[in-house]
């Protein structure tokens, strides 16, 4: 395709202001392909693991370090009663993954820390209002500290102080840190941890009586089993405990100040178990254990403690318990211990502590619980605890797998987590977009699915499931049969010996069986091959020996000699992988291997070309260690393609598709202009074209390849970002299209045609189409399109400032003499929508001269999830001619 002639650049002349006109142009492209975002997958928050606050305002509020719009963690509150929301998703650029709770500050508003993130990427401070407000204070850069993961505390001096827990590698700071910061966010490091003295704090700090901040280190010290320290407003460190592992070691959670003026803390290990402890502390370092945790009675006390009402000491297990999923449990100031929660399956892992509400309860949150992504309970000083919250992804999240067009036109596929137990889901898309979970894999039907689905000849889908030792469930994975209707029958339960953690798709050979492999297990524990027929029996043909390749991920192709060809990711001669053949009895033959100059590690399964050479990718290797596309052939002579570069994308770990134009398509799962991967064109010669650099917004990170659809066009999925139909950031994977043929009807134009025109009108371009103009009013439609206008009804309004909701774009002066600007005010579709359309604000000094884009700052209205305004100005000066036109350009056919 080339790009069209431009329609008739439509001049319209409206409103004359002296020297100041206004033009409006609409142009027709090809663009070849364009990219439509389909459905994409939102993330809830999820994984809170760490203490709640309850605010002036009576709710509760905390964070989770994953999921929100990014999967970066989240800011929320909730309410008393259990209402959810979401203050602040975390893109990256304002922080990710906070590791810590919040504090309210004197100003009303909430401090906290991200663990990573920020312009310095080592993490931030931020500030937040109770509505959602979000304001970067510091941008960590490892100069000045790295990976904050504790809470702020307010000083008696309204200062904030906090640690940062370093890293084993990089900077001056790397053991971690102690800092002070303004509320403005000016920031004093007032300890750099040596290891002697310390080091890796992860939990905040208390202020004790005498103005002292009184804290612990996980590591370091004399045994470098961790410490507790005291330090001063100005700087100045005394260590007062040095833990021995033996009695007691690694505190991972902060100091409680009793009301006897004594400090209180737990330690993840120490003991004859090492099943941890909790401690008092006198404030001259005198230290008493009061608590050695044996299992029963709990293990794994990250959180610190909270002093109840009662006088008693409240805190929680990560592990241990009755079941094994941890405990809440009470203690007094003299040791004695009851376990008040015995956590289950359901209700899992408390990793933080509590706090107790104006109510007298307690509240507290667990990272699992029955839908994977973690809850909010409330428990009464007795031990009776009720679910609040839990984190929830019906839809699923994280597809690491392509789609498969059914035979019934409809989509489908799988998400590797999330669904209604957090286990992963099947799914069904029509060709508009609308998703329809068909099964939600809950553990005990297997979990995790990391491959696509196969329709077999009989008309069911056959897929596997990667499997997991998760929540006390060994699961090696399964092989699975599902009705279109999404009824679930698992037909094969690995057990190691036959393979386990099959990550790859089935084919279907020409016999009637079905073909795969594990990524693991078999007699050396190194992957197999298998065959499977449609009721389930299974005959393992090849058991990988590291020798003839090992750990094979992707699934294999049926090339025309009846042949079956696959790759391993590692094994062969240097082990960087191989490719074999294999013959419908198992026999194997190793064709290729892997050297690292011509590639490493091939995570993709190949293609066979219409030439008859097999196509594929590896993952890392080549000229720059970014990955390669080869070409062998069957008798495996392998020619490299391409090197990729970064720039170009890197780590291409998804299988290729041959087009009808003979040039071949696929994705790599990181690199390009934005990191966030690509989507390539090839050619059998080995030219590259970039067609998508994903930035987040459009998805990021494909981890899977391309399939035709029956419109011809192709589809693809991302395993995070996204946005959704009605333009929110979705962040847990996109679905997308990239259309080589007319418009979809998900696109602005023809969506908008088919509320304007009759069915006859439609099917008569000289009357719908895009450059058709059938009410005779000198706009084509495409520009009726573009600014929300009838194109039935003649008439040519002008946009009205600022409130207007259809209309011509503005165009007004502001100031005067030299001070006079032209300001251009149009509407706009949003692209996230409508990203067929697009629009260039642009200025001139005559109207046959050559038109410029207009370099202003754009200032940009939201109106509603299909809408914006927009407003953009030029400096000019009284005596001059100056115009100004709006071009709008579509990709429509």
């Amino acid at each position: 395709m080339s790009p069209t002639l431009p329609l008739s650049f439509l001049r319209l002349w409206r409103g004359f202001i002296p020297a100041l006109l206004l033009w409006a142009s609409a142009i027709q492209t090809h663009a070849v392909p364009v990219f439509e975002p389909v459905q994409a997958f939102g993330l809830s928050p999820a994984s809170p693991e760490t203490k709640l606050i309850q605010a002036s305002d009576g709710n509760f509020y905390g964070t989770t370090d994953g999921g929100g719009s990014s999967g970066y963690g989240t800011v929320f509150k909730i309410t008393a009663s259990g209402t959810l929301v979401t203050l602040i998703s975390f893109t990256g650029a304002n922080g990710s993954y906070p590791q810590a709770g919040l504090l309210q500050g004197s100003d009303g508003n909430f401090y906290g820390t991200t663990s990573q993130g920020g312009s310095g990427g080592e993490g931030t401070v931020f500030k937040i209002t109770a509505n959602g407000t979000l304001t970067t204070l510091v941008n960590f850069d490892g100069t000045d500290g790295l990976s904050p993961r504790a809470e702020l505390v307010q000083g008696s001096d309204g200062n904030f102080y906090g640690t940062t827990y370093g890293t084993t590698y990089g900077y001056s700071s790397t053991k971690g840190t102690v800092f002070k910061m303004t509320a403005s966010g000016t920031l004093t490091t007032l300890v750099n941890f040596t290891g002697d003295n310390g080091r890796s704090p992860r939990a905040g700090l208390v202020q004790g009586s005498d103005g002292d901040f009184y804290g612990t280190t996980e590591r370091g010290g004399s045994r470098d089993d961790g410490t507790v320290f005291k330090v001063t407003t100005s700087g100045t460190l005394t260590t007062l405990v040095n833990f021995n592992d033996s009695f007691a070691g690694f505190p991972q959670a902060g100091l409680v100040l009793g009301s006897d003026g004594n400090f209180y803390g737990t330690t993840v290990g120490g003991g004859d178990r090492n099943y941890g402890t909790v401690f008092k502390m006198t404030p001259s370092g005198m230290l008493s254990i009061l608590v050695y945790f044996d299992r029963t009675n709990g293990s794994a006390p990250k959180a610190g403690l909270v002093q109840g009402r009662d006088g008693n000491f409240y805190g929680t297990t990560k592990l241990g318990g009755s079941r094994g999923y941890g405990t809440v449990f009470k203690v007094t100031a003299s040791g004695t211990l009851t376990t008040l929660v015995n956590f289950t399956e359901a209700d899992y892992f408390p990793s933080a502590g509590l706090v107790q509400g104006s109510d007298g309860n307690f509240y507290g949150t667990n990272y699992g619980g029955s839908s994977g992504y973690g809850m909010v309970f409330k428990m009464t000083a007795s031990g009776t605890l009720t679910t609040l919250v839990y984190f929830t992804n019906t839809s699923g999240s994280y597809p690491k797998a392509g789609l498969v067009q059914s035979s019934d036109g409809n989509f489908y596929g799988t998400t590797g987590s999330g669904g209604s137990s957090g286990g992963g889901t099947v799914f069904k898309m029509t060709a508009s977009g609308t998703l329809t979970t068909l099964v939600n894999f809950n553990y005990s039907n297997s979990s995790i699915p990391q491959a696509g689905l196969v329709q077999g000849i009989d008309g069911n889908f056959y897929g596997t499931t990667n499997g997991t030792t998760y929540r006390g469930i060994t699961d090696y994975g399964t092989v699975f049969k599902m009705t279109p209707s999404g009824t679930l029958t698992t037909l094969v339960n690995f057990n190691s010996s036959g393979g386990r953690y099959p990550k790859a798709a089935l084919v279907q050979g020409s016999d009637g069986n079905f073909y795969g492999t594990t990524g693991a297990g078999g007699s050396s524990d190194f992957g197999t091959v298998f065959k499977m027929t449609a009721n389930g029996t299974l005959t393992t043909l090849v058991n990988f020996n590291f020798t003839n390749g090992s750990y094979p991920k992707a699934g294999l192709v049926q090339g025309s000699d009846g042949n079956f060809y696959g790759t391993t990711v590692y094994g062969g001669s240097s082990d960087f992988g191989t490719v074999f053949k294999m013959t419908a009895t198992g026999t194997l033959t190793t064709l290729v291997n892997f050297t690292g100059s011509n590639g490493i590690h091939p995570e993709a399964e190949l293609v066979q070309g219409s030439d008859g050479n097999f196509y594929g990718t590896t993952s890392a290797g080549g000229t720059g260690d970014f990955g390669t596309m080869f070409r062998m052939t069957p008798s495996g002579t392998l020619t490299t393609l391409v090197n990729f570069t970064g720039t170009n994308g890197s780590y291409p770990v998804a299988g290729l598709l041959q087009g009808s134009d003979g040039n071949f398509y696929g994705t790599t799962s990181d690199g390009g202009i934005s990191g966030g991967g690509t989507v390539f064109q090839i050619t059998p010669t080995g030219t590259l074209t970039t067609l998508v650099n994903f930035t987040g917004d459009n998805g990021s990170y494909p981890g899977a390849g391309l399939i035709r659809a029956l419109d011809g066009n192709l589809y693809g999925t991302t395993v995070s970002g996204g946005t959704t139909s009605d333009g929110q950031p979705g962040g847990g994977g996109q679905i997308y299209r990239l259309r080589f043929g007319p418009a979809s009807t998900s696109s602005a134009y023809p969506t908008w045609a088919a509320t304007q025109f009759s069915t006859p009108q439609l099917a008569d371009a000289l009357v719908s189409g895009p450059s058709a103009d059938p009410d005779k009013d000198g706009l084509v439609n495409l520009l009726e399109c573009a600014f929300n206008l009838n194109p039935l009804t003649s008439g040519n309004p002008i946009l009205i400032s600022n409130t207007g909701l259809s209309g011509l774009p503005l165009i007004s002066s502001t100031g005067s003499g030299a001070s006079l600007r032209l300001r251009l005010e149009y509407l706009r579709r949003k692209a996230a929508t409508h990203p067929g359309l697009s629009y260039t604000p642009q200025f001139s000094s005559t109207l046959t001269g050559t038109w410029s884009t207009a370099t202003g700052p754009e200032t940009v209205q939201s109106i509603d999830s299909e809408w914006e305004r927009v407003t953009v100005e030029e400096a000019t000066s009284g005596g001059d001619n100056r115009f100004g036109q709006v071009m709008v350009s579509s990709t429509e056919n």
